[in-house]
């Protein structure tokens, strides 16, 4: 099976971005990389692009500052169609009144510590497979916008 790659502009990425509010959180923890499922949004303002998530105080995440990243997905194996972004950041934690939107998570107990992803790097790509039999693969490269 053969796919193409096609990289996706910024404002694309961006309208991928909000449209889904599901997506992996990844950090270091203990020297080991860990992806979290996590429910997040999207907040641009005049000096940042940030991703804000909100979680309980007593999580692996809570507990995380520094270098993370996110990435959103969509892999429809049937159309053989995938789009994949990566967002990469520092997650800090965000103290006081914040005026963010509702993440909603899917847990909601206790989940009152806002974490933010301040994003230094967006990059996207959208995949097109042709099949060959019954398997399906495609090229997940990774190039910063």
């Amino acid at each position: 099976m053969g796919a193409t790659r096609h990289d996706i502009p910024l404002h694309e990425c961006l309208d991928l971005l909000a449209s889904t509010h599901i997506g992996r959180l990844c950090i270091i923890d203990h020297g080991y990389p860990l992806a979290f499922p996590v429910n997040f949004r999207v907040v641009r303002n005049a000096e940042a692009l940030t991703v804000v998530i909100r979680v309980s105080p007593v999580s692996s995440l809570a507990r995380y500052e520094g270098l993370s990243s996110i990435e959103v997905d969509d892999i429809n194996a049937d159309g053989l169609r995938a789009w994949s972004v990566m967002v990469r950041g520092r997650l800090r934690h965000v103290y006081g009144a914040v005026d963010f939107p509702d993440t909603e998570p899917f847990v909601s107990d206790r989940r009152h510590q806002w974490l933010g992803l301040k994003v230094d790097v967006i990059s996207g790509r959208r995949f097109r497979a042709v099949s060959r039999g019954d398997a399906f693969s495609v090229d997940w490269q990774t190039v910063g916008n």
